[in-house]
């Protein structure tokens, strides 16, 4: 299964698996070593620091300029659901269990983004994309990589899900979490959108909330400049 790619302009995507272990620190099994299989995959990664969020599922995707100190955190992060930063070496991260982690890259710049279906309705994906404008240019290049997560195949959501993503339907029905992140993509300005088409729920490969509940672990999508 492909699930790293190459982000325009020089920077690379990865996004873990069950197999990799619970990146979390606070949920799921053996949430304890959470910490240590950050530092794994920031090494696995190439990269020299890391930067994650405490994830509210809002908008505000965080701009790092320079290299933090310490350069991993150990402790609470500030609350964001995306990182963005143009310092080489340095890995942008979020965790997802269903949620959807998306890659953006562009030349001087990465990001990643934590998007459920509230963030995608306030926003959080067009937010990304002016995080890395501020970062490299306003005319700079982006792509996009939608990691796995819920799919179609399997997330059905209540009417006020439909609505707030823009769409009317008047029972619980299914919807396309990744098509509708494509569409804001492409309107936001990202002509290259690639989804790695893997879904979380019926994938056991992967943690699913929707598939575990609470004791569901999470796994990671890292975005860096190579």
């Amino acid at each position: 299964m492909k699930l790293d790619v190459e982000l325009p302009g020089g920077g690379r995507a990865l996004f873990t698996e069950r197999a990799d272990g619970n990146m979390s620190g606070v949920s799921g099994p053996e949430h304890e070593h959470g910490a240590r299989r950050r530092e794994k995959i920031c090494t696995r990664a190439g990269a020299e620091g890391l930067v994650r969020g405490y994830q509210v599922h809002g908008t505000h995707v965080r701009r790092v300029r320079e290299m933090p100190d310490p350069p991993i955190c150990t402790g609470r992060p500030e609350d964001a659901d995306g990182q963005a930063t143009s310092v080489p070496g340095l890995a942008a991260m979020v965790l997802a269990a269903d949620c959807l982690p998306v890659a953006l890259g562009c030349e001087g710049a990465v990001a990643a983004i934590h998007a459920g279906w509230r963030g995608l309705a306030a926003g959080v994906l067009e937010e990304g994309v002016a995080a890395l404008r501020e970062l490299a240019g306003s005319h700079a290049h982006i792509g996009a990589a939608i990691g796995p997560g819920a799919g179609v195949c399997c997330y059905e959501a209540g009417p006020e899900v439909h609505a707030a993503l823009g769409r009317t339907v008047t029972t619980r029905a299914k919807i396309d979490l990744k098509a509708i992140a494509r569409e804001r993509l492409l309107a936001a300005g990202v002509p290259q959108v690639e989804d790695l088409e893997t879904c979380t729920i019926c994938d056991e490969r992967f943690f699913s909330y929707r598939r575990e509940g609470v004791g569901a672990g999470r796994q990671a999508g890292v975005a860096w400049l190579s």
